[in-house]
């Protein structure tokens, strides 16, 4: 708890896509070509305005394409993977369910780790904005987490690292 005496209040929790585009060779999010970039999130993510959830950890940690300086970062700073929230974020999963059976039940590909669902009740139940390189679309039976975000059931904002650049008002030299 002392910890949390020292952070401002989180704004913002991020997805595995977002910190893959800045640990790997992406056309501009990389850290290697705006270093600039991952400097802002690492110090957002310092004072704990950016956090995650333990599923993106599980995500990062179950699936080694998403590289090993990513695996040993989060593994390194695995106290911004907020725990989960049983009772109020499942009560937010189940009610995504109804409409959702889909996204929630990771149609499709039921052997992997998945965040979404549990990223958007972390939002949701913490009135956060998830930072997601993932762009809107997928088929009916399995939307995107964008496309659950907009929904106005849970009316969470989702914004790329572009749009967090924006929003930050951050310029790079």
């Amino acid at each position: 708890m002392q910890d949390e005496l020292f952070t401002k209040p989180p704004e913002y929790t991020i997805d595995s896509c977002s910190l893959m585009a800045m640990f790997n060779d992406e056309p501009w999010t990389s850290k290697r070509t705006t270093p600039g970039l991952w400097e802002r999130v690492s110090e957002l993510i310092a004072v704990g305005t950016i956090i995650s959830h333990a599923e993106v950890l599980a995500e990062i940690r179950k699936d080694g394409r998403k590289g090993e300086e990513l695996f040993n970062w989060a593994n390194a700073n695995s106290t911004i993977f907020k725990p989960h929230d049983a009772q109020a974020e499942g009560a937010i999963i189940r009610s995504m369910s109804t409409k959702y059976k889909g996204f929630v039940n990771n149609y499709g590909k039921p052997s992997e780790a998945y965040a979404d669902p549990w990223l958007i009740a972390q939002a949701k139940r913490r009135n956060l904005k998830i930072i997601s390189q993932e762009k809107p679309g997928g088929n009916p039976r399995a939307p995107k987490l964008p496309n659950v975000c907009s929904d106005l059931a849970f009316s969470v904002k989702c914004l790329d690292l572009w749009e967090l650049v924006s929003e930050r008002g951050w310029i790079f030299r």
